[in-house]
């Protein structure tokens, strides 16, 4: 409906200015619709020009293409947009540039997190295909579950994207880069758009969200985001900031496999250190060290989090029964030798699901169960619940009663129901 708008907005406002000659419409490349010099600046002429050619009937530009000619005219100054991706390989250490030349509106995610930016950003209906793990996410998306699967990230089904004919996809930038590649490389010459923005980074998230929102004319809806988020972080971080060393407790973080960590350079590390932690296994070499129980027990944690996913355990959205979460606990409080770790003696371990707050833009509501779980006193006011609800109503536009659904986080006193 924009589209249709301001084409006729435009046909009004230029009317005046239409030329006395009349040229025939170059064919359709990487550029801006109705350029006819390919100079990548559309000018007034050169959309007059174009709107009169299909009035009458002349040449083959489609409606389409003038409505989105149009649009660039009139919303983006006549130029295309930019980005810098997420890509971090020899050749783009610091990210490749990404132009777009029309309003996109047919977008393949090839991770949850872009959909779920998509979503906040009010363009889940843009979304024409996805990958085999947004499909499993019945619940969080209702819609968008349903629609082409693509393959996933690790295993992207080239034939079936292409057939598809999205104007972008979105895909991850730090891992799986072979498969970015080989991506790319089969999408040569069809005019598709592989854009790498990992959108679950802490310290790229809101550029992340930025961006898109750039790309799709929401940007208003991005800031407003931005805006809520940063505000919470800032709270949390500005408590952090007041903590000395020895106020920081010392924490075990525990991934989906058994004795294996997070090491600096991992999303998990610093949301340990914005919550006001220190990880133990900072300095291990690489970013997911495996270690064993006698290097834990010789670490002495104040504070054990489990991390676990629905790939073992049940969790996040679609389960309302703690049970599994529970036997989870208990396994590790009741580890060989763990009862004298100060996190184990005073019962401070505590899990949270990797389907519902530590992963993808809600990472921030794990953050703020971290943070409380490290700093009691310090975030006594902070309610990660309340944070969590406001996101799905205001941003998510999800009917989701947190006190009767869900499993997110488990401590047998702090949190009995498990959620």
């Amino acid at each position: 409906m924009k589209k249709v708008l301001s084409y006729l907005l435009v046909i009004l406002l230029l009317a005046p200015a239409l030329p006395l000659a009349i040229t025939s419409a170059t064919a359709y490349e990487k550029k801006i619709p109705c350029d006819a010099d390919g100079n990548n600046e559309l000018t007034k002429e050169e959309l007059v020009n174009a709107i009169l050619l299909h009035m009458l009937g002349e040449g083959d530009l489609k409606l389409d293409d003038v409505g989105d000619a149009a649009w660039v005219y009139v919303y983006w100054d006549g130029k295309p947009k930019t980005i810098v991706d997420d890509t971090v390989t020899d050749t783009y250490p610091d990210g490749k540039l990404i132009t777009i030349y029309r309003p996109p509106e047919r977008i393949i995610t090839l991770h949850s997190n872009s959909a779920e930016i998509l979503k906040l950003l009010k363009s889940k209906d843009k979304i024409v295909g996805i990958d085999k793990y947004i499909s499993d996410e019945k619940f969080f998306f209702p819609d968008i579950s349903k629609l082409p699967i693509v393959g996933s990230m690790s295993d992207p089904d080239a034939e079936e994207i292409i057939r598809l004919n999205p104007d972008i996809i979105i895909a991850y930038g730090s891992y799986f880069t072979k498969w970015s590649i080989y991506l790319e490389n089969k999408l040569k010459g069809t005019g598709i758009t592989l854009a790498r923005l990992d959108c679950y980074k802490p310290e790229t998230m809101s550029d992340d969200i930025i961006k898109l929102g750039h790309f799709l004319d929401r940007a208003e809806e991005a800031e407003e985001f931005v805006d809520w988020y940063e505000g919470y972080l800032s709270i949390i971080n500005d408590r952090v900031e007041e903590l000395t060393e020895d106020e920081k407790p010392i924490v075990y973080v525990e991934g989906y496999t058994d004795y294996k960590t997070y090491s600096e350079g991992t999303g998990a590390h610093q949301a340990c250190i914005m919550a006001g932690g220190i990880n133990i296994a900072a300095d291990l070499p690489g970013k997911y060290p495996k270690v064993d129980s006698e290097w834990v027990i010789n670490q002495s944690p104040d504070i054990i989090v489990k991390v676990v996913s629905s790939t073992k355990v049940s969790g996040g959205y679609g389960e309302d029964d703690p049970s599994e979460m529970k036997a989870v606990w208990e396994d590790i409080v009741n580890r060989d030798g763990w009862s004298d770790i100060p996190a184990v003696r005073d019962r401070k371990v505590y899990l949270i699901h990797a389907g519902g707050t530590w992963n993808d833009p809600k990472y921030f509501i794990g953050l703020a169960y971290l943070a409380k779980w490290f700093n009691s006193t310090l975030f006594e006011d902070v309610n990660p619940k309340v944070m969590h609800w406001e996101y799905l109503t205001e941003f998510q536009g999800l009917d989701y009663d947190l006190d009767k659904h869900g499993v997110f986080v488990y401590h047998p006193e702090l949190h009995p129901d498990g959620k």
